[in-house]
């Protein structure tokens, strides 16, 4: 038997396990988890500290304003950054659908600069005229981050990456071998790279980079190709390297708006149950409802919940729950109350968006809605009213 670690034997076995593989895959699981509970937690914090600035907004002075504001914002900048993390950790199928482009590009494009560095500096070029395709935004992010990331390492001596999109027209006598000859409109997505003359021109990628290249390539093709899309790859000897991808369009409209719900509730009439184990989510929603005009009652958790609808024997209009919680989850305390309170209105909330997807095909019955943290306290405020209003 092998003195080697590496190596299993065993009867009928010749079986040589990667060590270092092995680790690097559980290495990987282990970040991939601990970036989905990180991101909760943040997202939970990031709806506290938004909350509270949102209270002090709605009873600050004109001059304080403008300050509460810059925190909003750069608040919900933090969140969109953490929000990206989580959505490349997560394991879920593809869910396409239609959205607009230039808005997804330009989302990720943002984190373009950073990850490429000072030497290299990017560009992005959006046509208005793109219009919607049919994609997961996850998808578009994953090309956009793939294709830049490798053009940065063949860029050793800097340069520029561009990225852009434009709306272009194809004829059938346009496509190549191999391509999807339907003419008509297409939304291209190219990402370029020009490596800067002053500074000679880069070598051939070789080894680990070369090899990382070509697997990029071949994964973009198969996401291209699952929305009916091509990929065109042209090279300038000694300067760069573009990537054109073309999904068919669809144009300019994704939803026609629909008709404005009325907000108008006699909040005084209105008993809402907030059910949450956060204390500065529970406190900062409860005090912007209560400020509102509803009538609130707070709960850290699904017994207590139920034991205060008993107790004060208060007729609820309005669950608004955490999803997931220790001892009852959000779906086991809406099928309890919705036992004595039939026409109860059911709002989930969530840090979570797979839980918060799942939360719409739970088990209990009633008019339900979830928002995702964190969210905006008027958000809130407008959920509950077009809630109460159905």
């Amino acid at each position: 038997m092998s003195d080697d670690p590496a190596v299993m034997s065993g009867p009928g076995t010749d079986t040589r396990v990667d060590l270092g593989g092995l680790l690097q895959a559980q290495k990987t699981e282990l970040v991939s988890q601990l970036a989905s509970t990180v991101a909760n937690q943040f997202n939970n914090v990031m709806m506290a500290v938004t909350s509270y600035a949102e209270l002090e907004l709605k009873k600050a002075q004109p001059a304080q304003k403008r300050n509460l504001e810059q925190i909003l914002n750069h608040a919900s900048r933090a969140t969109s950054l953490i929000q990206k993390l989580l959505a490349f950790s997560r394991k879920q199928p593809p869910a396409p659908h239609r959205l607009l482009l230039n808005p997804v590009v330009e989302a990720i494009s943002q984190l373009l600069q950073p990850l490429a560095g000072e030497e290299i500096n990017v560009a992005i070029e959006l046509d208005p005229a793109v219009g919607a395709i049919v994609a997961d935004p996850v998808e578009i992010e994953q090309l956009v981050l793939c294709l830049g990331l490798n053009a940065r390492d063949a860029m050793s001596g800097g340069g520029e990456l561009a990225v852009a999109t434009h709306l272009v027209q194809f004829a059938p006598e346009s496509f190549g071998s191999g391509e999807p000859a339907v003419q008509g409109s297409y939304a291209l997505l190219s990402v370029q790279y020009t490596t800067d003359p002053t500074k000679g021109a880069p070598g051939s990628p070789i080894g680990s980079q070369e090899a990382r290249m070509t697997q990029a390539i071949a994964a973009v093709r198969v996401i291209v190709k699952e929305r009916r899309g091509f990929l065109r790859v042209s090279s300038r000897p000694g300067l760069g390297t573009t990537f054109r991808i073309y999904f068919p369009a669809l144009g300019a409209e994704i939803i026609q708006p629909s008709q404005p719900v009325s907000t108008s509730v006699a909040t005084w009439t209105k008993t809402i149950l907030i059910v949450e184990d956060d204390v500065a989510v529970r406190n900062s929603a409860a005090e912007f409802l209560k400020m509102e005009g509803f009538k609130v009652l707070q709960a850290s958790n699904g017994p207590e919940a139920l034991q205060i609808v008993s107790e004060t024997r208060s007729h609820v209009d309005l669950l608004v729950t955490d999803i997931v919680m220790s001892g009852m989850n959000g779906n086991e305390v809406a099928a309890e109350l919705l036992k004595a309170h039939p026409r109860l209105r059911i709002l989930y909330m969530s840090g979570d968006a797979d839980r918060a997807a799942k939360a719409q095909s739970g088990s209990a019955e009633g008019v339900r809605a979830v928002l995702q943290k964190p969210f905006r306290l008027n958000k809130l405020n407008d959920k509950v009213r077009e809630l109460l209003n159905r």
